[in-house]
């Protein structure tokens, strides 16, 4: 059950991630990455994963969830792949996931 709800956090949190890098850029939408972000199931998965993962990993799901929102705001504000923000905000997204994955490690050993 821990290894399902992890799965399926990382997969539509990557998914999310995926889709926010092909986003055309809108101003209307900066801010608003929570909406899109829950178009792709990531609250649902999250919401599932809070009934089985430790509180300290959902400390470091929560870091992820905001630097994905954090990427998503940098891609509609138009910032493009060869920006800085662009790629100061994927490399946190990727960080952030780097780390989740490590802590859904440990939690998985300890079971």
């Amino acid at each position: 059950m821990l290894r399902t709800a992890f799965t399926t956090y990382l997969t539509t949190l990557s998914a999310a991630r995926d889709a926010f890098s092909r986003a055309e850029p809108s101003l209307e939408r900066v801010g608003k990455g929570h909406v899109a972000i829950g178009e792709h199931g990531v609250y649902g998965a999250q919401q599932q994963l809070e009934l089985v993962a430790p509180p300290a990993l959902m400390d470091t799901a929560g870091r992820a969830t905001l630097a994905v929102l954090d990427f998503h705001d940098a891609v509609v504000a138009g910032h493009t792949s060869d920006s800085h923000e662009y790629v100061d905000a994927w490399r946190v997204a990727r960080r952030t996931r780097a780390a989740l994955i490590q802590e859904m490690r440990k939690a998985l050993r300890r079971t």
